[in-house]
């Protein structure tokens, strides 16, 4: 597997931060619920970012609404960021931190 660039790491942080507070910001989610960005892996060509989220209750709604909602999230990114392509965006549970939190007895 290739590792990823200085560059692509930078976009990763990025769209990581902007993705957080648009989540936070314009779309209508449960108050109560605590939603996180994990981390964000663009493609190369940057058409398309895999978001990772987790989210202390309802996780499934939740990445069913963000993922109805993700050309709406698209549009407000590519407004708050200079890139020369804003992805399409997929919305995904992060398997990753789970897998981590089961591995602690």
């Amino acid at each position: 597997m290739r590792e990823k660039s200085h560059r692509m790491e930078k976009v990763n942080s990025m769209l990581k931060k902007e993705l957080s507070e648009i989540i936070s910001e314009e779309i209508a989610l449960p108050k109560d619920n605590f939603i996180t960005v994990s981390f964000v892996d663009t493609s190369a060509d940057l058409s398309e970012a895999q978001v990772f989220i987790s989210a202390l209750k309802d996780e499934e709604e939740i990445l069913e609404v963000l993922n109805k909602q993700s050309g709406h999230i698209r549009y407000v990114l590519g407004k708050r960021i200079r890139i020369k392509r804003t992805p399409k965006l997929l919305f995904k549970k992060d398997i990753f931190e789970l897998n981590a939190s089961e591995a602690i007895p």
